[in-house]
């Protein structure tokens, strides 16, 4: 039995194990936590994640276009702080560190550098990638387990891609008028699926009231605490998230009726993620940004701005400048930079799919006016 194999099943067992302590099933969160986090069994854990060789590539796999658009919006939120001389960048959640490493090479050009910057990462073995990839690329970036970990300051700068996404989430269907949460059993086989108890909902009942018998979806238990951590780390700050995802009244809309639960496996979208063994594949569910926006609001992160990934992009002056290089000097290298460029921005690629929501903390009016153009911004929506 290879390592691979070993920590596979010493995963299993462990989650059989508090399936033997709580006496019988277990809810899917528990499950999911436990899949992708615990702790050397994970599957964050792995080796063997992103990429071509791995079983999903994120937007930093097609070149620097996003690293590009957020050293943009860090120099205007850095600008919306007053331009102060002592501020931190944190990027959290930042896989192998590549994205951080180009945000940070694209910010040289910009007359403005943090005072510290933390990489933040709960997977040990994701922490040593990310040091070797800083380490070769030149910059001093320090790496945190947790938010929490970060010594609390005046100014900040957060940014992420594809986070919330990967926090576990607790499932549920709605069955005769009452939302029933979803766990995970055991038949002496394999994971299955177990109804637990019923559970009341933070969604509007005029949303619920559109559920069809048997409707199935999730929510994310983390937001509130995920913003609180965030709004503890400073006194006046800038909040950056990049994810795919939707508002509340699409999210939970009654036609989909399976949810955004959903797995990733050798670049394959696996549609029942209790069917393969858990830490093999990726998990993930769309973010509610209505519910996110709700979050933050109540620590003092007030969102500013909700854009899709493509209108922030092609917003963009240095990315769209960039585009018009590469055009003007037409090769193989080039036109297959700027086809990458396309899908991130495309609404048949990522570039509805995906939203940026910008939120800040301590800032005034006329400070938000330096983060985004309103032509674009669909805050109105959440």
């Amino acid at each position: 039995m290879n390592n691979e194999h070993q920590r596979l099943y010493a995963l299993t067992e462990h989650i059989l194990t508090l399936m033997q302590t709580q006496g019988g099933a277990i809810s899917f969160h528990d499950w999911m936590q436990a899949a992708l986090y615990q702790p050397k069994l994970g599957y964050y854990e792995s080796e063997r994640i992103f990429g071509k060789d791995g079983d999903f590539t994120t937007a930093t796999a097609m070149g620097d276009w996003l690293a590009l658009g957020f050293a943009e919006v860090i120099h205007k939120s850095w600008h919306a702080l007053g331009q102060p001389k002592d501020w931190i960048l944190i990027e959290q959640g930042g896989g192998s560190g590549d994205l951080l490493a180009s945000v940070l090479t694209a910010l040289l050009s910009y007359d403005m550098q943090p005072t510290h910057i933390y990489a933040v990462e709960i997977s040990t073995q994701l922490q040593d990638r990310q040091r070797e990839t800083f380490s070769h690329a030149g910059f001093e970036i320090q790496s945190m387990a947790s938010l929490s970990d970060i010594p609390p300051t005046q100014h900040g700068i957060m940014f992420s891609n594809e986070l919330p996404d990967a926090f576990p989430v607790r499932s549920f269907t709605y069955q005769s008028g009452k939302t029933i949460e979803r766990g995970v059993d055991w038949d002496g086989n394999k994971f299955i699926w177990a109804d637990l108890a019923p559970i009341t909902l933070d969604i509007d009942s005029s949303i619920q009231n559109t559920w069809g018998e048997a409707y199935i979806s999730e929510f994310n238990p983390h937001l509130s605490s995920w913003q609180q951590d965030i709004s503890n780390v400073f006194e006046q700050g800038v909040v950056l998230t990049v994810d795919y995802g939707y508002t509340q009244k699409e999210y939970y809309r009654p036609t989909r009726i399976g949810g955004t639960l959903m797995g990733h496996y050798q670049h394959q979208v696996v549609d029942d993620v209790l069917k393969l063994s858990p830490g093999v594949c990726d998990i993930t569910a769309h973010v509610d940004f209505t519910a996110l926006k709700k979050a933050g609001a109540s620590v003092g992160l007030d969102s500013i701005a909700y854009i899709t990934q493509g209108a922030w992009l092609a917003e963009s002056k240095t990315v769209q400048n960039n585009i018009q290089k590469l055009a003007q000097r037409p090769s193989a290298e080039n036109m297959a930079q700027i086809t990458h460029a396309k899908r991130l921005m495309l609404p048949t690629g990522m570039g509805e799919s995906f939203k940026l929501l910008i939120q800040g903390k301590g800032l005034d009016e006329s400070s938000r006016q330096h983060l985004v153009s309103p032509n674009f911004d669909r805050l109105h929506t959440l």
